[in-house]
């Protein structure tokens, strides 16, 4: 932002300017605007800057800290409360000014100013120099984790490395008999497919798959089953013939290679391909499929989650609010829809996700980051799971209109915390096989005793994982829907 401090203070008003005014030490008296703009920028350009500097407290003085030291010198109140789960005072607490349902300016306004038209706040250019001479850089964003998942009743864990390094060869096997059906015009698979699948799955899918009654049942459904056929085809190990899937040359070249070396292949595909929305997935949310420019390109998204990812520590578990506020407060931000209002529950009209409340981070982003997680990198052994019903983990949606007779808004609200595991820092390239040793040798991997993850090189032969439960719990604190509050009234860029 290339503002001065001096064109900055002409955007405001008067009354605005006099506001500013108390927290200049001796200021002198002045009516006109020129006369109140020259004193501030001289007060803050010159030798009193650090005694105005002094007054901030600790939240306001972290707050002009991470917009000084940020690239571009902006401040982002999501970045912000996302890090430090609290938003510094723009106002003073108590004060009446001019302006409705609001009070005086603090002193922090001198330091951080709106530009109305990027739509964003930051410092500006010159004062950001004086600031960058004193000024700390703010701490790093950290990433909780844990030992174990936080517990909760009726949560279950699921290993998937040692499902994943099998079922990629069972797949690959069942296209060469050519037993899978896709539709011709989508791609996805059909139902008899979904059932077929599911019954090879190693311990069955992530929930039991129940028929619906009658047609408004809400139904968590395939989640494995569905993605093998889209992550084959995406990564062009499966293609179509007439309605039934064949292996590619590729495909049949990875039924002898490393299972390791094809699920790492799988997804660096993925996240390039263009054949499913992940938010598709999430079908209680109607008008995905509308005319014109409804929702964004997807591997924008898929590149934040997968950096995101690679921030994980390995073996360890992280809460999916950990996870989704480590992204905010990292700016590794995307969007979802491009028109919300496009977006709706149950009535086009009444059920719009545009209203205020309908469209925050916790309703779409969140939602495509459970399903991204959930459906495709645990489904490629990259990340063990813990889950609830969805039914049971949230109700951040219950507010919303047409949400009533709704169990869950997404199959995937039940996913509460994941762990990165060997394999999964394989297939992001943070680790690498040791030498002498193959996946394909190895058979499987395991946490702590897999050959050619550092761990043991006789790894012991274990069961197959399936889903147990342990008695964890659900119940996570979702972070607030909508935009964070932000001063005098402007709302920032997405």
């Amino acid at each position: 932002m290339s503002l001065t401090l001096r064109e900055a203070l002409q955007n405001l008003t008067v009354p605005d300017l006099k506001d500013l005014m108390l927290h200049v030490p001796q200021a002198q008296t002045g009516t006109r605007k020129d006369e109140l703009v020259e004193h501030i920028a001289h007060a803050m350009l010159g030798s009193q800057l650090k005694v105005i500097w002094s007054q901030l407290d600790a939240m306001q003085s972290a707050a002009v800290a991470e917009a000084v030291h940020h690239p571009l010198g902006e401040y982002s109140s999501q970045r912000f409360s996302a890090k430090y789960q609290n938003v510094p005072a723009f106002e003073v607490a108590g004060s009446k000014t001019h302006r409705y349902s609001s009070g005086k300016k603090s002193a922090l306004a001198l330091f951080i100013h709106f530009a109305l038209k990027e739509r964003c706040y930051f410092v500006p250019a010159d004062l950001r120099a004086r600031l960058l001479e004193f000024v700390a850089p703010p701490p790093p964003v950290g990433l909780e984790s844990s030992e174990t998942p936080q517990e909760g009743e009726g949560q279950f864990e699921r290993s998937t490395e040692r499902e994943a390094l099998q079922e990629v060869v069972v797949m690959l096997r069942t296209i060469e008999q050519e037993r899978i059906v896709v539709s011709d015009k989508t791609a996805l698979p059909a139902s008899s497919t979904l059932q077929l699948l599911g019954a090879k799955l190693v311990g069955g899918d992530f929930y039991p798959v129940v028929e619906k009654k009658d047609k408004w049942d809400q139904t968590i459904g395939p989640i494995k089953a569905f993605a093998w056929p889209m992550l084959l085809q995406a990564g062009a190990l499966a293609v179509r013939s007439g309605t039934r899937l064949t292996l590619s040359p590729a495909g049949l070249k990875a039924l002898s290679a490393p299972p390791a070396d094809v699920l790492r292949a799988l997804w660096r595909k993925w996240l390039k391909t263009t054949l499913l929305d992940e938010f598709s997935r999430v079908d209680a949310i109607k008008g995905q499929g509308g005319a014109g420019r409804v929702m964004s390109a997807v591997a924008p998204r898929r590149a934040a989650i997968e950096q995101a990812l690679r921030s994980c520590p390995v073996g360890r578990w992280v809460t999916l609010d950990d996870f989704s506020r480590f992204m905010r407060a990292s700016d590794l931000q995307f969007v979802v829809a491009h028109d919300p209002w496009k977006l709706y529950l149950c009535e086009r009209q009444y059920g719009s996700l545009g209203y205020d409340g309908s469209h925050g981070w916790n309703i779409l982003q969140d939602r495509y980051i459970w399903a991204v997680l959930l459906e495709y990198a645990a489904t490629l052994g990259m990340i063990d799971v813990a889950c609830l019903d969805p039914a049971d983990a949230c109700d951040d949606f219950r507010s919303m209109w047409g949400a009533d007779e709704m169990r869950f808004l997404s199959r995937y609200d039940g996913l509460c915390s994941f762990r990165l595991n060997a394999l999964g820092a394989y297939v992001l390239g943070l680790r690498e096989l040791q030498a002498g040793c193959t996946a394909q040798q190895c058979g499987h991997f395991g946490h702590a005793q897999t050959c050619g993850f550092g761990g043991s090189r006789h790894p012991q032969r274990a069961r197959c994982t399936v889903a147990r439960p342990v008695g964890r719990t659900g119940g996570r604190g979702l972070l607030a829907a909508g935009p964070a509050k932000v001063p005098g009234g402007h709302r920032e860029r997405a």
